[in-house]
């Protein structure tokens, strides 16, 4: 890194010297805004993992929106929308691949499917009061009744 500051240092110093500040300042702006530039690309990597960004940034699209004045991250994401989309489409595709996998492996709960639920306690010994009640009415209209 000290190796290119004073490159820089050296260019600038020849700025200087042949046609005065105004180029000074402005290959130091240009200098801020390659680095920024280059952090905003660290970035939209980090966003869209899959999206090859040498290719995207050969666009003539983007040099004519980064022209215009438009902000880099604005332009990259403009003239590169269908390949951001494809990215995104494919994201969005493991996503779900992945929760489908990992809801096939979950144990099914009690409660979710929809059918009658389990069976508990059968026979006279687990009848509750209600359930005697409605037996001695049936039994007194005459149905007969096996246990």
């Amino acid at each position: 890194m000290n190796r290119q500051i004073s490159k820089t240092e050296g260019r600038e110093k020849g700025l200087v010297g042949k046609s005065g500040m105004s180029r000074l300042l402005r290959a130091r702006e240009a200098a801020g805004q390659a680095d920024a530039w280059q952090n905003t690309l660290l970035e939209l990597q980090q966003t869209y993992p899959g999206l090859e960004i040498e290719p995207a940034l050969q666009k003539p699209a983007l040099r004519a929106l980064l022209r215009a004045g438009i902000p880099f991250r604005q332009a990259f994401e403009a003239a590169n929308l269908e390949e951001i989309k494809a990215v995104i489409a494919a994201q969005a595709e493991q996503m779900m691949v992945d929760r489908m996998a990992a809801s096939a492996l979950r144990a099914r709960e009690n409660g979710i499917t929809a059918g009658r639920t389990a069976p508990f306690g059968t026979g006279r010994t687990h009848l509750s009061r209600e359930d005697r009640e409605d037996i001695v009415q049936r039994v007194l209209r005459g149905e007969e009744i096996r246990l």
